[in-house]
């Protein structure tokens, strides 16, 4: 069971209003649609509460037709507040570029809220620790709980720092991988897998497309996808990369464990849900070179319900981008039953 930071599920501290989002450039965001932080109130030394405003639809993040919750949801939201709380408690330029260095989480599916059309009021319990600041550079890690009514819902750990412009650009040429000869991401003739096999709704949402190997898939990129690529960018950004990782445990996952089942009057298949993992970002990825994604799997503990651990991989001329050990296991029953009526 996830727990709130220290004995108490809601910080003290004057309480954080849920109304309009916080500033779009605190973010890094171009759209209004884009930004699920309301407010951000410091509680303690390190310590913040941050609310947060989820909308019941979403051009990519979605809870699914059983009323899934999506953990890029949630890993998204703690992103942008590990950048919004480093511009206003920490003082970080506005125009130093972050870094997204690693990722920790787990989601517990069956005590997931559930989303209706409605927003729904969430609230980031957030610890910070920093391992480095000066003028031209920050390095820090977060650790957030997520509350939803005061009751802990999830955890997300990030690792990011924010530099300067003069110090990104030593560190986007020291990592970035070489470009080899060949099909770019976006011109891939490949065959993109389906909407619903790595379940998203729509099909440009598909980030992946088939290989020869049932392991290895290319990476598809859309510069033009409202969320993905929701501004300009000079690399694969790290999200993008992330929900590559995501759809390849999706379809690892299913791969392994054997055809869809239905239970009772569902008659929709289980498509497997992202539940734990952890993510390291190695390498900055180019946005005119080719890359793939493998998903193989590892020796660990699976899931109750038989998910297995896998490790998955973007790798770009050689290089890793990232890599990450995940472990996906289906819908629960409860939610995938009580979907409709949540709906209603």
């Amino acid at each position: 069971m996830v727990r709130p930071h220290g004995p108490e599920a809601r910080p003290t501290g004057r309480p954080v209003p849920f109304g309009a989002g916080v500033p779009r450039a605190t973010v890094h965001k171009r759209a209004a649609t884009e930004v699920f932080l309301t407010d951000a109130v410091q509680t303690a030394d390190g310590r913040f509460t941050v609310a947060v405003r989820w909308p019941g639809e979403h051009d990519l993040y979605r809870p699914g037709p059983r009323g899934d919750e999506d953990p890029l949801l949630w890993i998204e939201t703690v992103r942008q507040a590990g950048i919004h709380l480093s511009h206003r408690f920490y003082g970080v330029p506005m125009d130093h570029p972050f870094v997204l260095v690693g990722l920790t989480f787990a989601v517990d599916p069956a005590t997931a809220p559930r989303h209706d059309a409605r927003p729904v009021p969430v609230a980031l319990d957030v610890v910070v620790r920093r391992e480095a600041q000066n003028a031209r550079r920050m390095a820090a890690s977060a650790e957030a709980v997520v509350l939803a009514g005061g009751r802990a819902m999830g955890r997300v750990g990030l690792r990011w720092q924010a530099v300067d412009p003069a110090r990104y650009e030593v560190l986007r040429a020291r990592n970035s991988p070489p470009k080899p000869i060949g099909t770019v991401p976006g011109d891939t003739d490949a065959t993109p897998l389906t909407a619903r096999t790595v379940g998203r709704a729509r099909e440009r949402d598909v980030v992946l497309a088939a290989t020869r190997d049932d392991d290895t898939w290319m990476l598809r990129l859309d510069t033009g996808h409202p969320v993905l690529f929701d501004h300009a960018t000079d690399h694969i950004p790290g999200m993008v990369l992330l929900e590559a990782l995501r759809q390849a445990a999706v379809v690892g996952t299913a791969r392994r464990t054997g055809p869809a089942t239905t239970h009772g009057t569902d008659r929709a298949p289980r498509t497997p849900l992202l539940r734990s993992g952890t993510v390291d970002f190695e390498a900055f990825g180019e946005l005119d070179a080719p890359a793939t994604v493998t998903a193989r799997a590892r020796s660990g503990p699976a899931t109750a319900d038989g998910g297995p651990a896998l490790s998955v991989s973007a790798v770009q001329g050689g290089r890793t981008l990232a890599r990450a050990d995940l472990l996906c296991g289906p819908a629960p029953r409860r939610m995938r039953d009580g979907a409709a009526g949540a709906r209603r």
